[in-house]
């Protein structure tokens, strides 16, 4: 009996072991290791290439990660937790600067993670967020997901070296000019700037010309009297939103008699 129940001690314990235990996958190379096969030949040809060459020019370890589900590995409670594990698992970056950096894409259990090394603090921890928002998941909504991982890279590497020119003319037969012209900072500053001048005129000419219809209707004399001037103004009633139109209420006066004029106009919603 007793040796029975030190039986059932031990498998219960030796199930529990193996249950808890957690490993990781083995790098298959120092720059990709796609074991979900989420990449074509093509792509991880020219993805190589450009980790290669950033670590040749900026001593910079990029490496992406691919992989079925986490739960092959162990039971880790997140993404986080399993990426976190993997950074350290593999070596990435330099040790004495810590600034290494790790794409990981979990395909069944549909998680993306970027981690980056210590040395970048946690306001790049919040940006890389907004590069997998921005840059990765639009592309993977549309099932183009080797496109998204290759410009989602690009990105990464644009944020964390913003002076490092990647442009590969040997990448555009296979990503657009405009993606490519948007992952170089100085290029992405111009079209911004020239889409808020372009905005800002916008909004000054609709000011503009609505203060001069306000002025021309000034001149005109009042309809009932015909002696007097008329003058204008405008109460909002209701502000505009991107959603919803605004509200407006716009009222002539004579300054002569008691002419009053009132109509209620509709004011376009912010445009996005």
């Amino acid at each position: 009996m007793i040796l029975l129940k030190n039986l059932l001690i031990f498998f219960f314990l030796l199930f529990a072991t193996n249950s808890s235990a957690k490993s990781f996958p083995v790098q298959t190379t120092p720059y990709i290791s796609d074991y979900a096969n989420l990449l074509d030949p093509e792509t991880e040809a020219r993805l190589t290439k450009t980790i290669v060459k950033l670590r040749q020019d900026l001593d910079l370890e990029l490496t992406i990660a691919t992989i079925e589900t986490r739960y092959d590995y162990g039971n880790f409670n997140s993404i986080e937790e399993f990426s976190y594990g993997l950074f350290k698992s593999w070596n990435l970056g330099n040790l004495a600067r810590n600034d290494g950096v790790l794409i990981l894409i979990s395909r069944s259990d549909g998680e993306m993670r970027i981690e980056v090394g210590a040395s970048y603090g946690e306001i790049y921890n919040k940006r890389m967020g907004l590069v997998i928002q921005n840059h990765f998941l639009p592309y993977f909504q549309g099932n183009q997901i080797a496109e998204g991982i290759e410009l989602g890279t690009y990105e990464i590497i644009n944020r964390l070296q913003p002076t490092y020119d990647i442009i590969d003319p040997n990448q555009l037969d296979k990503i657009t000019l405009s993606a490519a012209i948007k992952r170089t900072s100085f290029w992405r500053v111009i079209e911004d700037k020239y889409l808020l001048i372009v905005f800002i005129g916008i909004v000054l000419f609709l000011n503009f010309e609505t203060r001069m219809r306000d002025i021309l209707i000034g001149l005109q004399r009042c309809p009932n009297c015909r002696r007097g001037q008329l003058r204008r103004e405008r109460t909002i009633k209701k502000l505009r939103t991107k959603s919803k139109p605004g509200k407006e209420l716009m009222e002539t006066f004579c300054n002569s008699c008691d002419y009053n004029s009132v109509e209620h106009r509709s004011i376009p919603s912010i445009p996005d």
